[in-house]
């Protein structure tokens, strides 16, 4: 009680002067709008409309001649100690989302390799044809958001059947180093004849100076483009593994076992 009296006092009656301090002032917090949060969301302040090719404004990456000395997947890049590599996103979408949900989080350890291969999204027979195109524009979108951070990237190329070749090859350069994956291509006839149709139109539209092939040879007549083939060493590592053991259990039985 006695506390809130003297708070009471005017201290000028004793002689005090207080001044009044003009407090500073306090820059409000910056306002997080719904449209900056969306352009986060979507990767929106990447695109430039300037730089874009097709009807879907698909980001264009710039050509390039490299050839990687192998390649490895995006997931085992962050601990890999061989850098003599590519990195590829030939598996499964889950492994590299990241890559769209947080581009800059991953550009100084992409860089510490040879080159980079633009995000392999999947093309499903059985998606609706907007995520197709949706696909597409993700991996040319952060190809080229890669290549101006001074990566070298090799488009990814891809697609579905024929009606994707109206957009799936935008946004890659006549004459570029192109990858391709071979992955799962031997499943069934249907799908080999889906692969054949793309590569010719591929070849007749980019005219690529160079093909990455990752997954396994497949006969198919590439009208004269070099052919870089990659092993795919995951596959590779379990199959060894596979003929290891098998190769113990069969000397086993062969001793009477």
């Amino acid at each position: 009680m006695e506390i809130e009296s003297i708070l009471d006092f005017d201290m000028e009656d004793y002689g005090f002067v207080i001044p009044e301090l003009d407090e500073p002032e306090k820059e409000p917090p910056e306002k997080k709008t719904h449209r900056e949060a969306t352009n986060r969301q979507y990767n929106l302040e990447m695109f430039d409309a300037s730089r874009c090719a097709g009807f879907y404004e698909m980001p264009i990456i710039r050509k390039s001649s490299f050839i990687p000395s192998d390649l490895i997947g995006f997931n085992y890049a962050l601990n890999s100690k061989n850098k003599r590599a590519g990195i590829h996103c030939f598996v499964d979408d889950y492994q590299f989302a990241r890559l769209w949900n947080n581009p800059d989080a991953y550009i100084e350890t992409i860089a510490g390799y040879e080159c980079f291969l633009s995000p392999d999204f999947s093309l499903y027979l059985d998606m609706p044809m907007a995520m197709k195109v949706w696909n597409i524009y993700r991996s040319r979108l952060i190809g080229q958001y890669y290549q101006d951070h001074g990566i070298e990237v090799i488009p990814t190329v891809s697609w579905a059947e024929p009606e994707t070749f109206a957009f799936c090859f935008d946004g890659i350069e006549e004459g570029a180093t192109v990858a391709v994956s071979t992955i799962g291509v031997k499943r069934n006839e249907y799908a080999q004849k889906i692969w054949q149709q793309g590569m010719d139109e591929m070849i007749k539209t980019v005219r690529p100076s160079n093909i990455l092939l990752y997954g396994g040879a497949v006969e198919y007549d590439y009208q004269g483009v070099p052919v870089f083939e990659y092993k795919n060493h995951i596959t590779e590592a379990v199959q060894e593994k596979h003929r290891k053991r098998h190769g113990k259990e069969g000397r086993g039985r062969l001793n009477g076992r």
